[in-house]
C-alpha cells in the first residue's frame, strides 16, 4: 500500500483545525495544531510534505511559521489561509517562498483542489528527479563496460573532455558504442541538466535534416505558417550528429557555418547558448579517405576533430567479453523475468574465439536471443554456434572488408572443428591437411577443440 502524503494543518481556531484534520485524514497522513509554536517544533523533528497554515494567529503568525518551515525543511511546500483584508500579506508570503494562498471563507472542495494540484506537482517533480538520477547513473562513463587498457583510456578521455565545450569526433565500427560514449560525455559534464539533441545522418533523408537543422522548408505534415521542431526553444547542452560521414556535402557547409557561429537554426528558430554547447560527431567511416574522394569537407573535419576518441572494436579488447556477457545476462534476467543464465567455460571459449564483426551490439543481441528462446540455465557452445554466422557465409564479405587471410583461415578451422564435433583427425581430413599441421595452426590462432566436443549432433 503506497504511503500517504504528509499534511500539517496549523490554525489557532481549534474547532476549525480539528474539522479540517478529520476531513482530510482519509486522503492524507494529516496532523493538526492549534498552537503554531507546537507545530514549528513538530516540523523540526518530523518533516512533512505540505503545511497549510493560517496567516493571522497570536504568538506566532503565518509568516513566522513559513520562515520556520523553510528553515528546517526547505522542500516542504506551504499554503497560507488568509482573509480578504490580508491578501497583500499573503502575496508577501508567496514572495517568501509559500507555494499558494487561499482566501477564507472557502469550501472544502476548493481547498481539496489546491491540495490535489500541489501534491500532483510534487509527485511530478519527484518522478523527474528520479528519472534524472537514473539517467545520470545509466550514462556514467563507468557504465561503458570494460576494464581493458583500451577502455580505461576511453573512460579517462570522457571524464576529461566532458569539462570543455570543444568539439569531439568519436570514431569506431558499428556497434562499438559511439552513441553511448557521446551520452556519457554529456551526462558527466556541466551540461548534463541541459538538452541532449541527436540526429542520425544515415537514417534521416536530406530534406528532413535540412528542414530540422536549418529551417529550410516545412515538412509535409506542417500547418501553414508553422514548422515542426525536434528541439524548438531547447536549452541545448550537447548537439550530436551521428554517422556524420553520411551527411550530404551541401549540408556539411551549412553545419560548419552553424557551429562556427555556435548556433543551430531549428526549423526557423535560432537556438543559441550564451555559454556555449558541445558539438559531438560520430562516424564509422574513414573521414580522411572521404576527404580524398571529395565526399567530406576538410574544414569541417578539422573543426570537429578538436578532440578525437576512437572506440576500439570488440575483437581488440576480448578480455572485456566476460564482463560484458555478465552485464547483458543480468540485464536480460530482469527484462525477461527469468532465471539467471550463465556461460559454461566452453561457451566462454566460443565467445572469446569469435571475432565479433558486429561488436558489442552483436554480442548483446546474441545473448538476448538465447535468454529469450532457451530454457536452460547454462549457455553451452551449441547455443552460440548455431546462431553465429558460419565462416563460408562470410568469405565474400571478407574480400570487401579488407580482413586478413589469417582471419579466413582461422574461421575455416573453427568451422571444420564444428562439423567434426571437436575431433581433430576428422577436422584435418575436412581441411585436407595433416593432423600435425592442424594442431600447429590451432596453436597459432589460439583455437581450442574443447567447445566443439560438447556440441550435439
Amino acid at each position: 500500500m503506497p504511503l500517504k502524503n504528509k499534511l500539517l494543518i496549523v490554525d489557532d481556531d481549534e474547532v476549525f483545525c480539528n474539522a479540517l484534520t478529520r476531513h482530510f485524514e482519509a486522503e492524507y497522513a494529516v496532523t493538526g495544531f492549534s498552537d503554531p509554536e507546537e507545530a514549528a517544533g513538530f516540523i523540526r523533528k518530523n518533516p512533512v510534505d505540505v503545511v497549510l497554515t493560517d496567516l493571522n494567529m497570536p504568538k506566532m503568525d503565518g509568516l513566522e511559521v513559513l520562515k520556520a518551515v523553510k528553515s528546517d525543511s526547505p522542500d516542504t511546500d506551504v499554503i497560507v489561509m488568509t482573509a480578504y483584508a490580508q491578501v497583500d500579506t499573503a502575496v508577501e508570503a508567496m514572495k517568501m517562498g509559500a507555494y499558494d494562498y487561499i482566501v477564507k471563507p472557502f469550501t472544502t472542495d476548493e481547498l481539496s483542489l489546491h491540495l490535489k494540484n500541489l501534491f500532483e506537482k510534487r509527485q511530478l517533480l519527484e518522478e523527474n528527479a528520479d528519472l534524472k538520477k537514473f539517467i545520470d547513473l545509466k550514462y556514467k562513463p563507468e557504465n561503458i563496460i570494460g576494464s581493458s587498457p583500451a577502455m580505461s583510456e576511453v573512460h579517462r578521455f570522457i571524464e576529461r573532455v566532458s569539462r570543455t565545450d570543444s568539439a569531439v569526433l568519436i570514431t569506431g565500427e558499428s556497434g562499438t558504442g559511439k552513441q553511448l560514449a557521446a551520452r556519457a560525455i554529456h551526462f558527466s559534464g556541466r551540461r548534463k541538466d541541459r538538452r541532449f539533441i541527436s540526429f542520425h545522418c544515415g537514417s534521416l533523408p536530406e530534406w528532413i535534416l535540412n528542414s530540422e537543422l536549418f529551417g529550410n522548408g516545412p515538412l509535409p505534415s506542417s500547418q501553414p505558417g508553422e514548422k515542426p521542431s525536434l528541439h524548438k526553444g531547447a536549452d541545448i547542452g550537447t548537439f550530436v550528429l551521428s554517422e556524420i560521414g553520411d551527411l550530404d556535402l551541401s549540408l556539411q557547409a551549412k553545419f560548419l557555418a552553424s557551429i562556427e557561429n555556435r548556433d543551430v537554426k531549428d526549423s526557423g528558430n535560432l537556438a543559441k547558448e550564451s555559454d556555449g554547447f558541445m558539438v559531438i560527431a560520430t562516424t564509422n567511416k574513414d573521414l580522411v579517405k572521404l576527404q580524398q574522394e571529395g565526399r567530406f569537407r576538410q574544414d569541417l573535419f578539422h573543426r570537429l576533430n578538436t578532440f578525437s576518441l576512437r572506440i576500439p572494436a570488440l575483437r581488440e579488447r576480448k578480455e572485456d567479453i566476460p564482463l560484458l556477457a555478465d552485464y547483458f545476462l543480468s540485464q536480460y534476467k530482469n527484462e525477461f523475468e527469468r532465471q539467471a543464465m550463465r556461460l559454461s567455460p566452453a561457451a566462454m571459449e566460443v565467445l572469446l574465439g569469435y571475432d565479433w564483426p558486429g561488436n558489442v551490439r552483436e554480442l548483446k543481441n546474441l545473448l538476448g536471443k538465447i535468454c529469450l528462446l532457451e530454457d536452460a540455465d547454462v549457455i553451452e557452445p551449441e547455443h552460440l554456434l548455431e546462431r553465429l554466422p558460419r565462416p563460408q557465409e562470410e568469405v565474400l564479405s571478407y574480400l570487401d572488408s579488407g580482413k586478413s587471410l589469417g582471419t579466413i583461415e582461422k574461421n575455416l578451422i573453427t568451422e571444420a572443428l564444428r562439423r567434426a564435433k571437436g575431433n581433430m583427425t576428422a577436422a584435418s581430413k575436412l581441411l585436407n591437411i595433416s593432423y600435425e599441421t592442424l594442431r600447429y595452426r590451432m596453436k597459432k590462432f589460439g583455437i581450442s577443440q574443447k567447445p566443439y566436443r560438447k556440441m550435439k549432433g
